[in-house]
């Protein structure tokens, strides 16, 4: 844009030089223009007179002053490269990395088989069942709270003495007769047969075993026998504390029939 604006003020001035120069010619020398200037028609030529000759005179040129370029001041237009365009550069796409993830291990359930609810019989009241009881194949049994723990009350012996004792009653709760029957104990290092009526201590039908000098548990087999030695109730099988309020296994047999 600069150039042109340039270029245009030397045109102009050029032109306007070139008017001043014609206007200063016809000013000058206007015979110069006649045939190119319009002339008056009413204007009567003048008088032809004779010009006396006049030795030519050299004309010097004039010098028309030409506008110079100020080589400084012209622009110059140096072009803008061309943006240089790149190899596109591969930039590497990070590939999402999959994060293992804690999967909770559910446990089956496994199906169980429901119960079937099975009708239970209705109890329907009835009688109230009268106790029975079993008759032992033998004339006597032990009463229902033999055998009973006791301290040694029938010697002076104390502690430092272990025995077995009791009595026999028949069907009526009286004392059986002295020598009538006799009581079998053995094991633990004692086999022993003392006949009812013998320890007056303890009952009329009483009757004692010594077992040991000190209290300690042991066990004994007790059985009631006829004189002649038949057996008239089972074995019961009993054991001693190691007591000394309990040094005294007392044992009562009882006729049943």
């Amino acid at each position: 844009m600069g150039r042109i604006v340039n270029i245009l003020t030397a045109f102009i001035f050029i032109v306007a030089l070139a008017f001043v120069g014609v206007v200063a010619a016809v000013v000058i020398s206007p015979e110069s223009f006649a045939g190119i200037l319009p002339q008056d028609p009413t204007a009567v030529p003048p008088p032809t007179i004779a010009q006396p000759t006049v030795a030519a005179v050299a004309v010097v040129p004039t010098i028309t002053p030409t506008p110079t370029e100020d080589l400084l001041m012209r622009p110059t237009y140096t072009p803008i490269p061309p943006p240089t365009r790149g190899e596109p550069t591969a930039v590497p796409t990070l590939r999402p990395t999959l994060t293992p993830s804690i999967t909770p291990i559910i446990p089956t359930r496994t199906p169980t088989r429901t119960p079937t609810a099975t009708p239970t019989a209705s109890f329907t009241p009835g009688p109230s069942p009268t106790a029975t009881f079993t008759i032992s194949p033998f004339p006597f049994t032990k009463s229902s709270d033999s055998p009973i723990y006791l301290r040694n009350y029938a010697n002076t012996a104390g502690c430092d003495w272990m025995g077995i004792a009791g009595e026999v009653l028949d069907t009526s709760g009286n004392p059986v007769a002295d020598g009538q029957y006799r009581v079998h104990v053995w094991d633990s290092g004692i086999d022993s047969r003392v006949g009812t009526g013998t320890a007056k201590a303890y009952a009329p039908s009483g009757w004692e075993q010594f077992v040991l000098g000190e209290v300690a548990v042991r066990s004994y087999n007790i059985q009631l026998e006829t004189n002649s030695g038949t057996a008239v109730s089972q074995v019961y099988r009993v054991q001693t504390r190691a007591s000394c309020n309990e040094n005294l296994l007392y044992f009562i047999f009882t006729q049943n029939r």
